[in-house]
């Protein structure tokens, strides 16, 4: 399966919901519009959950992903608006790794293309970079697509 992904956001709504519901963020609205528009197969990268497939319903949960130098990839997991520790910030990000590689197994996941809006540059962009070292661990082809609705193309390869 080839599978368009973006990360989380901090801002959720109550309830049970699917991904396209449970984020309220109008950065995952376009991306989820886009991918149904384009009949793309679409996953969130949830900072609890790993993928959360349209399929699945979730409750809001009150975790995310934070930018941190000093942390492991330079992500700093966040959870009710503490961030964490390094060594529990770094070991969760761990665990959420082998997630991630065990549900992109699972699902038969072949090509990853990843999706984000931020105007930094990609490869210096921590959320990418946690991506490309989950997606080291498989075999999946991986590339990103950036700002301005994903029309600019970087191979992640060049990222390492």
């Amino acid at each position: 399966m080839k599978l368009s992904l973006t990360h989380c956001s901090k801002n959720k709504r109550d309830g049970i919901l699917p991904p396209d519901k449970l984020y309220n963020s109008p950065r995952i609205d376009r991306f989820t519009s886009y991918c149904k528009k384009n009949s793309l197969n679409w996953a969130i990268l949830s900072a609890k959950y790993g993928l959360f497939f349209p399929e699945e319903r979730r409750e809001r949960y009150d975790v995310t992903f934070k930018s941190k130098s000093g942390y492991w990839l330079g992500v700093q997991i966040i959870v009710k608006e503490a961030g964490l520790p390094k060594s529990q910030s770094d070991a969760a990000l761990k665990e959420l790794a082998e997630t991630v590689r065990v549900q992109i197994n699972k699902h038969s996941v072949q090509e990853i293309t990843y999706y984000y809006e931020e105007n930094r540059g990609a490869c210096g962009h921590p959320k990418v970079i946690l991506l490309y070292f989950i997606l080291s661990l498989t075999t999946v082809r991986r590339r990103i697509l950036g700002p301005n609705c994903w029309d600019a193309s970087v191979n992640l390869e060049r990222c390492t």
